[in-house]
């Protein structure tokens, strides 16, 4: 008796032991599993390290694309083939720093806003204002934006008619059309462009 007790204990002892079956029909994962952030947050976080790398126009733009309806801006583009180019839009630094600082506050794509109001005029639901001189002295600068040639292409067609249907006596200009969007949309006013024209000079004198 005492032998086969033994022999009994050593067969439980020694028997096989079956793998445990998961769900899945996988094995979980060895160590810490790593779990991913939201794409939305890691384009925040990308924003902020551009912000203090002192490049605001890099943050405004990922911060654009991380808030409501910016992959939107992707998927319009998203295989079309279509083409875009640069439009220097020249201005008083005044102006070019006023329209940057608020398109960040507002998380609003400086190059989609132009393709908007591109879209608009030709669409005959924005009026672009008349032509005039601007009476702020002092340096003038660029503000680089893109848009899609076909689109620019159709504006420029339109713009001599246009003109002349509303009466103006300056030539309506592409640049004319796109700042004057720009200023509407983002609610900037000759306030905001002399005031940041006065920092401007601030800091050159430092």
């Amino acid at each position: 008796m005492a032998l086969q007790c033994r022999l009994e204990d050593t067969e439980v002892a020694n028997a096989p032991t079956r793998p445990p079956t998961y769900r899945s029909g996988r094995r979980p994962p060895k160590g810490h599993r790593r779990v991913p952030r939201p794409m939305r947050e890691q384009l925040t976080v990308i924003a902020d390290f551009c912000e203090e790398k002192g490049r605001p126009d890099y943050a405004a733009e990922l911060r654009t694309l991380a808030g409501p309806g910016g992959w939107s801006q992707l998927r319009e583009g998203a295989g079309s083939g279509a083409y875009t180019t640069n439009i220097p839009l020249t201005m008083h630094i005044g102006l070019r720093d006023a329209l940057k600082a608020a398109a960040e506050k507002q998380r609003k794509n400086l190059s989609g806003l132009v393709t908007q109001g591109h879209g608009k005029v030709l669409a005959g639901d924005w009026t672009p204002p008349e032509p005039a001189r601007s009476s702020l002295k002092g340096k003038r600068v660029v503000l680089n934006v893109t848009v899609e040639d076909s689109l620019r292409g159709q504006l420029r067609e339109r713009l001599p008619a246009l003109g002349k249907e509303l009466g103006y006596a300056r030539k309506l200009t592409e640049s004319w059309v796109a700042i004057s969007y720009l200023r509407e949309k983002l609610g900037v006013t000759d306030e905001d462009v002399a005031a940041f024209a006065r920092v401007a000079e601030l800091n050159k004198a430092e």
